[in-house]
Formats: C-alpha cells, structure tokens, sequence
C-alpha cells in the first residue's frame, strides 16, 4: 500500500503538474521609475520652452527593430546635446545631468516623435517597452525614408547591386525633376520640425530632384553637417548647396568652457541664455529669507539649457 501511495504522489508531480507550471504568466515588466498620474508643473514650463524656443535635430541614428534612437539636438543656445530615448530617457545637457525631464528630451518626444500632449509617456522619467513601441510605431518617418525609389536605390547599392541601384536612382530622379512641392497644411521642417503651411516661399528653399522644401537656415546648417551636400528627404546630392551655404563657416563651431559643441554663430543663434520667461519664484523645499519685497529665495539656478 505504501507503494502505491508513492506511485499516486509521483503521478501528482507529472504531466498535468508540468503543464500547469507552464500555463503561468510570464512577470509583468517593471517600470524603472514612479508613475506620474498628471504632467509635473516644472516639466509642464519646460513643454513652455520647446513650444517658444528653437531647436534643432541635426543627426538620429537607429538601428532596424530597436526599441532606442539616439538624436543630436542644437539646443537654444547653440550646444550640441545628446537625447537617447529607451526605457529611461536621457540626455547630456545640464539640466539632465542634474535629473530633471529637460526640454531637449521633450522636444524629441513632442515635436520629432509626435507624441500628442494628452498622452502619458512624455512626462514619465521612464518607460515600458510596450509604451516604446506605440511611440515608435506612430512617429513621422525619418526624413531620409520619405522616398521609396531612394530606399530601395540605397539598399540595391549595399548589398553590391550597383547597376540596379544606378537604374533605380535614375527612375527616381527623373520622377521628382523640377516638381517644386509647395508645403501643404501639417507638413513641418525636417530640421527644426516647425510647420511651414503658409510661410513665405522666399525663405525656403527646395529640392531640384523630389522637389520638396524647408527653411533656407535650416538647410544651411544641413549643408554644414554633410559633406558633400544632400537633400534632407530623399539624400540626392544638392545642387545649390554652393548658394545655401554661403557665408557659413565651420569657424564658427566651438568647444564651449562646460565642454559642448556650440554652432550658435553658424546657427545664427545667440550663446547668450534669455532667461526673461522662466519662473524664478519659489520651489518646493526653498526657503523665503527676508521681508516680503526686500528678501530673497535660496535656491539653485533654475534655468533649463
């Protein structure tokens, strides 16, 4: 009778057992930082700044099916930041470094992603996978995937089809010659992200092959950045280039005393910080010192980069 007993109880621990193991759930993936239920107000200014001030995205690099994309962003003052989005948003600005959700990470999110403003991600410090995803999935394509004859130029040309890729550039080419595309409602600067429905055709200048148009000193800067000279859309070589970049000079890029990149003069953009629209009152764990009107906050800078 013990036998049998033994026999039942090694039965208990087999099949059924192991298929039952196997029907449970895989964990839930963790989020590397609190949930924020509602917009803080100190990210709520910063969303102010991009809104108000001018950025760049001059360069973005990801790798096919990864759930992060580095982007290298010229903030207002001229320096060449680095914003990684991934599972915990960063950058090397100053205001990052000290752990604060700065502008340069919103800009990505809300003007290069297109992450609307009544979403959640945006303001979170960190993010779930499925949440990258969604972001991924919905942002604006990447200026050089605009043009389909041009993707599949690039990829003959890799993967050593060079006469195949030089017929397909050719179709191409003689598809977009002399269309100028005048910008429609929604369509924005692939350098700056700014809409450009209804601007002044004179500031902006347009491709001779795909026919499609930005900012004049956004494309300027473009123009310093590659060499030789390319379309942001569809990569073919820019035939103005020559004109678009005239009166630039690289000497105008510099290594700032806090170690960045700063293209201010090339970008026609002050160094100076205009700080006349930031909040300088008190914050959370400040103390007032002093009589109301002659006293003073004792607080670190609150200027955002």
């Amino acid at each position: 009778m013990p036998s049998q007993k033994r026999k039942v109880d090694a039965d208990a621990d087999g099949p059924a057992a192991a298929s039952s193991k196997r029907a449970k759930k895989e964990p839930e993936e963790k989020r590397l930082a609190r949930f924020k239920a509602s917009c803080p107000k100190n990210i709520s200014e910063r969303v102010d700044r991009v809104m108000t001030q001018r950025f760049f995205m001059i360069e973005r690099k990801r790798e096919d099916g990864e759930l992060r994309e580095e982007f290298k962003v010229l903030g207002s003052t001229g320096n060449v930041y680095t914003v990684l989005i991934d599972n915990v948003p960063s950058c090397n600005c100053p205001d990052a470094m000290k752990g604060n959700h700065c502008k340069h990470i919103l800009f990505i999110f809300l003007k290069v992603l297109s992450v609307p403003l009544h979403s959640h991600t945006y303001y979170q410090k960190a993010l779930l996978s499925t949440e990258l995803e969604t972001i991924f999935a919905n942002a604006r394509e990447a200026p050089n995937a605009l043009t389909n004859g041009r993707i599949k130029a690039a990829y003959a040309k890799v993967t050593g089809r060079d006469k195949e890729a030089k017929e397909l550039e050719d179709k191409a080419a003689e598809a977009e010659k002399n269309k100028k595309r005048i910008p429609e409602e929604g369509d924005d600067c692939p350098i700056c992200y700014e809409e450009i429905h209804g601007t002044d055709i004179k500031t902006l200048t347009f491709c001779e092959e795909c026919g499609n148009g930005l900012h004049q000193e956004c494309f300027r800067q473009w123009a310093m950045k590659t060499k030789p000279a390319t379309c942001v859309f569809c990569r073919a070589e820019w035939k103005q280039a020559s004109a678009a970049v005239a009166g630039s000079s690289t000497a105008g890029a510099v290594v700032g005393e806090d170690g960045y990149l700063n293209l201010a003069s090339v970008a026609g953009l002050s160094p100076v910080r205009d700080t006349t629209s930031y909040y300088d009152g008190p914050r959370r764990g400040e103390a007032y010192h002093g009589s109301w009107g002659a006293g003073s906050y004792r607080r670190r800078s609150n200027y955002y980069y």
